[in-house]
């Protein structure tokens, strides 16, 4: 895959695809910048710490059964984590398309968002909430 223009983006959330009311993604992942530095030292020294990943996604509401707030809204009240996996296509995962897979808890759920003749969009954000973080298979 060459340089592309995101227009079929996957999104899942606990084995529900939701690829058709998402319009924006973000995938995150990141590692903490751990200070190293000892007596003596003219310079900082950093290394890397721990990883940690979150995934953003903006959905157009819709309240029918298996869609964005009966999927999304039993998981703000829960502890338990849930697969979230993203692809730049809605293809099959591939060395040219892999999937952003973690498992995470869903922080953030704005059930309602909009103004007058507005499409209502939400945001729900996810963090990590695996040993595991952020993994990229290909298959």
């Amino acid at each position: 895959m060459a340089i592309f223009t995101l227009t079929d983006a996957y999104v899942a959330v606990n084995g529900v695809v939701l690829s058709d009311h998402a319009n924006s993604v973000t995938v995150e992942d990141t590692r903490d910048s751990v200070d190293i530095t000892a007596f003596g030292a003219t310079s900082k020294a950093i290394t890397k710490g721990l990883g940690d990943a979150k995934i953003t996604v903006q959905f157009f509401q819709d309240f029918a059964s298996a869609k964005t707030h009966a999927t999304l809204q039993p998981l703000i009240a829960s502890t338990t984590g849930v697969t979230i996996e993203v692809r730049a296509t809605s293809s099959a995962r591939s060395a040219t398309n892999p999937a952003a897979l973690m498992t995470g808890l869903l922080m953030n759920y704005n059930m309602l968002s909009g103004g007058i003749g507005d499409a209502s969009t939400i945001t729900a954000e996810f963090v990590n909430s695996s040993s595991a973080g952020l993994t990229y298979p290909t298959s």
